[in-house]
């Protein structure tokens, strides 16, 4: 027999009672754009995306260290360096990018909601439960103050052209879905950032992205997550891993991310069945769609979602609408990635239980105490 664990206290954040919150101010003219960080991904990524975006003024940049800040001024054209406090301080940046380290992540996160700032958060939301609960206070806070906080999170495979195209070709399925992605990851030594304890790993730093794939083909809520691991050994660090996830709909995901391969094979496939039909996705470059004996290829280019997510977001901001990733949808993710780890740990399916906003807020309301 299966045993289902659900640890309590280990559900989705309990979320308090609020007002209506008023509607997200539109901004007009160009978006004044701060961004906090300046590694590689922000300057091979990010910041060119948005330089080359009309509309958009890079206004300030900031960095631990204030080195890379300068360098990022005089590459990107930011008009000024400032600390990250006087970023997230500063009215002249409209929403700020938060590209810096794992750990710093949900304390910037939290200064950014007290200032009533719209802002991007690149991957993950935080590094344990506590860190996440304690952005949800914040964004709660705001929300019960008759606020719309504005947060998105750079979950960009999601805004993936292919993406599209395998949703549409399951649009009007009427039976479960069933996915398989592998990521080859590739071998990270343990003196690396990303490997720290305290950066959350590679679970929680980057197969988040995978989830959240997931997530957003099938439209459902997560329910459970069952994780297996190889043993260490001493040259890896919990970055060989198989995960089965069920979905609300009864879809299931198998995932395989793994850093004992070769860089020659492509890092990500995944493919998609359902219906009759099939998807096959390499690198997010090719796209196969099979059906009644016919294959159609698509070429996607390599494109990942990067620049359409910036795109969705600096256009909600434009037109006073909220963020492109639905919050609880952001906080149902970011758990199930913790309950990954809780399911390695104990060798037994763990429980995602989904808690919306309104379920919760319904739940915690004088009325239905008082019922």
């Amino acid at each position: 027999y299966t045993v289902l664990l659900e640890y309590p206290g280990k559900a989705l954040p309990a979320r308090s009672a609020a007002v209506a919150p008023q509607a997200v101010t539109p901004i007009s003219g160009d978006i004044h754009v701060g961004c906090i960080g300046a590694g590689t991904f922000a300057r091979g990524v990010l910041f060119p995306a948005l330089k080359a975006m009309s509309g958009v003024r890079l206004e300030s940049v900031a960095s631990s260290s204030g080195v890379t800040a300068v360098s990022a001024v005089k590459l990107f054209g930011f008009r000024a360096s400032q600390s990250p406090d006087e970023l997230l301080a500063d009215p002249g940046s409209q929403i700020a990018f938060i590209l810096s380290r794992n750990d710093s992540h949900a304390r910037y996160i939290r200064t950014a909601l007290a200032q009533r700032k719209p802002l991007f958060v690149e991957k993950p939301l935080a590094v344990s439960r506590e860190e996440m609960q304690s952005v949800v206070k914040a964004y709660d806070e705001q929300s019960a103050a008759g606020h719309s906080p504005f947060l998105m999170v750079g979950f960009n495979r999601r805004f993936a052209p292919a993406t599209d195209v395998i949703r549409e070709l399951f649009a009007q399925r009427r039976e479960p879905l069933v996915m398989q992605v592998r990521v080859n990851a590739g071998f990270l030594p343990a003196e690396h950032w990303t490997q720290q304890p305290e950066q959350g790993g590679r679970i929680v730093g980057e197969f988040c992205h995978f989830l959240d794939w997931a997530r957003f083909v099938t439209g459902c809520e997560i329910r459970t997550i069952h994780a297996t691991a190889t043993p260490d050994q001493g040259r890896y660090h919990r970055d060989n891993f198989a995960v089965t996830v069920t979905f609300a709909d009864g879809s299931i995901g198998n995932f395989l991310y793994l850093a004992n391969g070769d860089k020659s094979v492509s890092k990500e496939s995944y493919e998609v069945f359902s219906g009759g039909s099939v998807a096959q996705c390499n690198d997010f470059r090719t796209l196969q769609l099979t059906g009644n004996g016919k294959t159609r290829r698509v070429d996607c280019k390599g494109d990942k979602g990067h620049t359409r997510e910036l795109e969705f977001t600096l256009a909600a901001l434009r037109n006073g609408t909220p963020a492109p990733i639905p919050f609880e949808q952001i906080l149902e993710v970011t758990e199930a990635t913790f309950c990954v780890e809780d399911s390695i740990n104990t060798g037994l399916p763990i429980a995602v239980t989904p808690r919306t906003l309104e379920a919760s807020r319904t739940a915690e309301s004088p009325a239905s105490q008082a019922s």
